[in-house]
């Protein structure tokens, strides 16, 4: 599984395992996984 250069991503809850919504999808994910994503934030939709 792998996100898009194009993808939205949310964060929804978390500081250890972080909870995120990717295309509508929910995804847990571990702290040091978390951290090696790089994303810019946009304007809220």
């Amino acid at each position: 599984m792998g996100f898009s250069e194009s993808a939205y991503v949310t964060k929804i809850a978390g500081n250890g395992t972080i909870l995120c919504q990717v295309c509508g999808t929910r995804i847990a994910l571990s702290h040091s996984a978390a951290k090696n994503i790089l994303v810019e934030q946009v304007a809220r939709r």
